[in-house]
């Protein structure tokens, strides 16, 4: 998850991708120090985490997770890996069966040739994953399927490589279409996967670029289909939203069509940022359409091994219009970031890196800065932990009453959201 080689993406991504020397030559970096942030006290908030079970990966770092119900009417989680340290493997996916939340089974694993898988998919129907990959060893890179005929043992379906060798970023399944970030060129790449053995391009789209700006400037970072309009964070070319198959700008999957493009910029340490990472659209119970779009900020110097600050916001925008995205609201864990994160049940679900897993209530107006709405807290650490009593939360997803997380140093949380104790 976002380690271009030329850019500064997902704050915990960034320090698995690059020396200090390489650090040195992305653009738009802060020079700020990096600096302690304490951790916040569970004890405060007007809810909590129960944590219900661990499946826990000390030995390689945990990135990416998709929680579903499998053909066999058992839930599963699967996690991939990244292999940003020394004796880190980072092609493997990690296949854990949680229908007894309390005592998940490691069922499986299957490996790739990649230096990370970047992300996981499985589609609607729960018959095809799709994993990107990237640092492959024959730069095969592109995106691998797999058949979930037997979720507990996934097995091969075909791989799409051809077209997108440079690497896959992110990925996102909507029927049998996928849509892929395309690290080589900088593109949305929409494939038909009807066939996954057969897979094949059938269209494209990227920003137009300004004079002078170069390719490879683009950095598409996160995409999500919802209703025929595909959602993406497109780094410092902002929150663009796409028609593909919605009908308000004629666009098809094969044809996307540009909706709206909303750049904006974060300050952090006296310097202003694009940095669009990761996007969430989605429609509360009482029927107001929102879209939660995080950036994050690494400074030179962080490191995964100990506490770091971080910069970025969750920005919160209204798309009832979404020709004219407006945004309401935002959040931030001060020093901490925003990773990834998932909204379910008007809760939202936060990874904030060093600053754990966090819930904010979104079934109430949202406006200004949030505060009120933050209800709890989870330090995702333990002394078992590749780094032990240090949280580095990637990726937060809630499925059937339950709320998953991986941690980069201790691996896969389940969780449940609770009222307060007496």
């Amino acid at each position: 998850m976002r380690i271009p080689a030329r850019f500064l993406p997902c704050a915990a991504a960034a320090l698995l991708a690059a020396s200090a020397a390489e650090a040195q030559r992305r653009p738009r970096e802060s020079t700020g120090s990096v600096t302690v942030v304490e951790s916040a006290d569970p004890a405060n908030y007007p809810a909590r985490f129960e944590v219900v079970g661990r499946g826990p990966v000390p030995r390689m770092r945990s990135t990416e997770l998709w929680a579903f119900r499998g053909v066999d009417g058992r839930d599963y989680v699967y996690t991939g890996t990244n292999g940003g340290c020394a004796q880190c493997v980072g092609s493997t996916l990690f296949i854990w069966d949680v229908s007894n939340p309390a005592a998940p089974v490691l069922t499986d694993s299957v490996m790739v040739d990649a230096g990370a898988i970047s992300d996981v998919a499985v589609n609607q129907a729960g018959t095809l994953a799709a994993l990107a990959r990237r640092g492959g060893t024959t730069r095969r890179n592109g995106v691998v399927f797999l058949d979930l005929a037997d979720p507990a043992h996934p097995r091969p379906a075909g791989h799409f490589w051809e077209s997108l060798g440079g690497g896959v970023e992110s990925v996102w399944l909507d029927g049998d279409r996928l849509y892929a970030s395309d690290l080589a060129t900088g593109e949305m790449a929409v494939l038909d996967v009807s066939n996954p053995r057969d897979a094949r391009v059938v269209g494209r789209w990227a920003p137009p670029l300004g004079p002078n700006i170069d390719a490879s400037s683009r950095f598409l970072a996160d995409v999500q289909v919802r209703d025929g309009l595909a959602y993406l964070a497109y780094w410092n070319d902002g929150f663009v939203i796409l028609d593909v198959g919605n009908g308000v700008r004629s666009g098809t999957p094969n044809r996307p069509r540009l909706v709206s493009q909303t750049r904006y910029t974060t300050q952090y340490n006296r310097q202003r940022y694009g940095n669009t990472n990761a996007v969430f659209a989605y429609t509360t119970a009482d029927g107001r359409r929102l879209a939660f779009v995080g950036d994050a900020i690494v400074p030179p110097g962080a490191d995964p091994r100990r506490p770091m600050e971080i910069g970025g916001r969750l920005h919160v925008f209204d798309v009832t219009r979404v020709e004219a995205p407006r945004e309401v609201a935002w959040y931030e864990v001060p020093g901490r970031g925003i990773s990834r994160f998932w909204a379910e049940g008007d809760r939202l679900y936060v990874a904030t890196n060093n600053g754990g897993l966090r819930a904010l209530d979104v079934s109430v107006p949202l406006s200004g800065r949030l505060r009120d709405p933050e209800l709890a807290v989870l330090p995702t650490r333990d002394a078992a932990s590749a780094v032990p009593e240090l949280s580095v939360t990637w990726a937060a997803m809630a499925h059937n009453g339950l709320v998953f997380a991986t941690d980069l140093h201790s691996g896969l949380w389940v969780t449940r959201l609770l009222p307060a104790a007496p």
